[in-house]
């Protein structure tokens, strides 16, 4: 099951159910696959029971909106592919499925033709994209612009360094760069959303880059997340119908 294909299928159901535009409420897309969501303290994520012709998924009540909203469409994928018109001419699907579901679950919230167009709409703002795509997580948004525009994601948590990646085929320089470091000093003590322009030493030479920094604090977890942006460089795509397989980007949305 191709990345296009899987994309296609979220895009029908999405135009079925009139939903056009983020954020993607769960609730019509719930009607139309005869699903009720029920809250509980007594599983790790979320299940799916199937009663009286039409199906429950539960969810622990203690996710976050974001986890919550891509566990349940995940939920919502075990579904449509349970019925076997869905699944033929797949015979790797049984092996694949979670998987299958996982890119099922991130393309209904954050549907690709909609993000490469909102994307560059807001000069790929992350604080921005997280307003329109609120059912989503910032970590999620940050991985999904690498795929489409050239950018090195960095992540601090509560001050450590998390994950450092970049568009592919674009590389990036070690972390601790000290225009990097400038902007995270001034996100970590003051809060709020910083940016500067300066120059890193980048595959051998100087590139001139722009860095944006966000805050993403929760009582006492602070996450940063710095966007390197560097000048003329390429290594995404931001074409609606980009047909590579992508990979499943979001490992703990």
């Amino acid at each position: 099951m191709s990345f296009p294909k899987i994309r296609d299928i979220t895009l029908r159901i999405l135009g079925a159910c009139g939903i056009e535009a983020p954020p993607v409420p769960m609730r019509p897309i719930l009607a139309r696959f005869r699903a009720s969501v029920v809250d509980s303290e007594h599983i790790a994520e979320s299940a799916l029971i199937r009663s009286d012709g039409s199906w429950v998924i539960r969810v622990n009540r203690q996710l976050r909106e974001e986890r919550r909203a891509f566990r349940i469409a995940h939920e919502l994928a075990h579904i449509y592919w349970s019925h076997p018109d869905n699944h033929q001419g797949d015979p790797a699907l049984g092996d694949r499925l979670e998987r299958y579901c996982s890119k099922f679950a991130s393309l209904l919230l954050c549907p690709h033709q909609w993000f490469v167009m909102d994307a560059p709409a807001v000069d790929h703002d992350l604080a921005r994209l997280k307003n329109l795509y609120s059912n989503v997580s910032h970590e999620a948004l940050s991985i999904r612009l690498s795929y489409i525009t050239p950018v090195v994601v960095t992540i601090y948590d509560n001050g450590q360094l998390y994950r450092r990646f970049s568009s592919p085929g674009l590389g990036h320089p070690p972390d601790g760069q000290p225009v990097e470091n400038g902007v995270r000093e001034q996100v970590d003590i003051y809060g709020k959303f910083r940016q500067s322009s300066g120059s890193i030493k980048w595959g051998g030479i100087k590139r001139g880059v722009r860095v944006r920094g966000y805050p993403v604090f929760s009582g006492k977890f602070r996450r940063i997340i710095l966007l390197t942006t560097p000048a003329g460089g390429g290594g995404a795509h931001d074409d609606p119908d980009y047909e590579e397989d992508m990979p499943y980007p979001f490992p703990d949305y």
